[in-house]
């Protein structure tokens, strides 16, 4: 089987057109519950792009603005024309590198319950699903929690429990 994702160049970027672009890429998705905060995803710790030999941009994702040894993925989204080629799997990759690189030594992030493609990226790339929560925003979802631990001896619970906070557990 042909790798399809490796077709195209991936990159981590801070220029402004090309966070403009990702953020109005990310903006394309059908979460109306949850609109990006533009201003936030400019503050990303780190923005990695696909784009295509000609420099269309065909997906996007980042580590999300915060600081110190702990870190949220999001923003993941793919052009609909890209999918299932591999494209947010190697997007994946090149941020647990990046996060590496940085330093960081747990990354986490949310996932909803019926997007099981999400689920499934993650799980392919080595991450461990946590717990369920109901969606603070109070629209019923349920939120998958999932982690990948990048140090090794880390107290994974005490330091997840710290990020959900005072969320009601789904399960």
């Amino acid at each position: 089987m042909t790798d399809l994702a490796s077709a195209f160049i991936y990159k981590v970027t801070s220029e402004p057109a090309h966070l403009k672009a990702a953020a109005n890429l990310v903006d394309t998705r059908d979460d109306n519950a949850h609109p990006l905060n533009h201003e936030s995803f400019f503050r990303s710790r780190s923005v990695v792009i696909a784009m295509t030999n000609e420099g269309g941009l065909i997906g996007c994702a980042a580590i999300k603005e915060g600081e110190g040894e702990v870190a949220e993925m999001g923003y993941l989204m793919v052009s609909p024309a890209y999918r299932r080629r591999g494209v947010a799997q190697r997007l994946t990759e090149e941020r647990v590198e990046v996060a590496r690189r940085d330093g960081i030594k747990l990354l986490w992030a949310t996932v909803r319950d019926e997007n099981k493609a999400s689920q499934a990226n993650l799980l392919k790339n080595g991450w461990h699903f946590w717990r369920n929560y109901l969606s603070v925003r109070g629209t019923g979802n349920t939120i998958g929690w999932y982690y990948m631990p990048l140090v090794e001896d880390l107290d994974v619970d005490a330091m997840m429990e710290k990020l959900v906070g005072d969320r009601v557990r789904a399960d």
